[in-house]
């Protein structure tokens, strides 16, 4: 089984899904389902596929997955809140009740070249490279899906503060309010995976 971890987060649960090509056989085992996640790229397709089949192994059953006005995902037959992610390699879930965030992004040379656009002068200064960068990317997206409204901008009012052993003391502005936020990190083979705690 590609699922190599389910961890307890506080009161969540976090997966962690090895992607290895055998999740082609959801098209077989879920046709309806497969339909809905149809995309052109082969490599995309497989995370989509690894996603749910994580959440059907968290849950116990595939469950139907729903979105938001917003595109948060919903899971309209279960009492959790969950948010989804995927990258080169990897799915995660995090599952459970209230706002949830999490992100994994597997490293890319490019983030180098446009990280002036996501950090802000500080974050640069701590993200000198590919590495840390990712980090801060994926933590800025698992606080964009914590959020879960739009109009959250990445580079002003979203702040990493600091980096500690496996916490990421952060906070973000919407609407005027500041919330203050820390976030579980791990690095992965090629990867970095951020979690709201």
């Amino acid at each position: 089984m590609p699922l190599i971890q389910d961890i307890s987060v506080g009161k969540n649960r976090l997966g962690l899904w090895k992607i290895d090509g055998s999740e082609i056989r959801f098209e077989s085992e879920f046709p309806n389902e497969a339909a809905q996640l149809s995309v052109r790229h082969p490599r995309t397709q497989l995370q989509r596929y690894a996603s749910r089949l994580l959440l059907a192994e968290m849950l116990g059953q595939m469950p139907e997955v729903l979105k938001d006005e917003h595109g948060k995902p919903l899971l309209p037959n279960h009492p959790f809140d969950v948010s989804i992610s995927h990258t080169e390699g990897f799915a995660a879930i995090l599952l459970g009740t209230g706002k949830l965030g999490v992100d994994v992004q597997h490293y890319k040379p490019n983030v180098l070249k446009v990280r002036d656009r996501f950090l802000d002068e500080n974050e640069q200064l701590l993200a000198q490279d590919i590495e840390t960068t990712t980090l801060f990317w994926a933590a800025k997206e698992a606080i964009y899906k914590y959020n879960a409204l739009p109009g959250l901008d990445f580079r002003q009012p979203i702040t990493i503060h600091s980096i500690q052993p496996e916490i990421l003391p952060s906070s973000f502005v919407y609407n005027e309010l500041q919330t203050n936020l820390s976030l579980g990190w791990k690095k992965l083979d090629d990867a970095m995976l951020v979690w709201t705690i």
